[in-house]
C-alpha cells in the first residue's frame, strides 16, 4: 500500500506553498497527475501516481500546445 504524500510534499513537488491548495491542483492538473480531494479540498497523491502519469507522459507524444513543467516542480524534491 502507498503512502499518501503529506501536504509539504505535494507543496515541494509542485513549487507551491501547501497553503495554496487551488495552484496546486492546477499544476497537478496541467501535468495530467491525478489526485483526490482531501475534505479540506487538498490534493491527495501517492508517488505511485506521480510515477505513473509521469511514465505515460513519457511514452505519449506531446502535442503542439505541450505543457511544459513548471519552474520549481521537482519530483525528486520530497523523495
Amino acid at each position: 500500500m502507498s503512502k499518501l504524500l503529506t501536504k509539504t510534499e505535494i507543496g515541494r513537488l509542485t513549487g507551491v506553498g501547501a497553503d495554496n491548495i487551488e495552484e496546486q491542483k492546477r499544476i497537478l492538473e496541467a501535468n495530467r497527475i491525478p489526485y483526490v480531494r482531501r475534505k479540506d479540498g487538498s490534493p491527495a497523491l501517492t508517488w505511485e501516481m506521480v510515477n505513473q502519469a509521469t511514465l505515460s507522459r513519457g511514452e505519449s507524444k506531446p502535442n503542439a500546445s505541450g505543457i511544459n513543467l513548471p519552474a520549481g516542480f521537482n519530483l525528486g524534491a520530497a523523495g
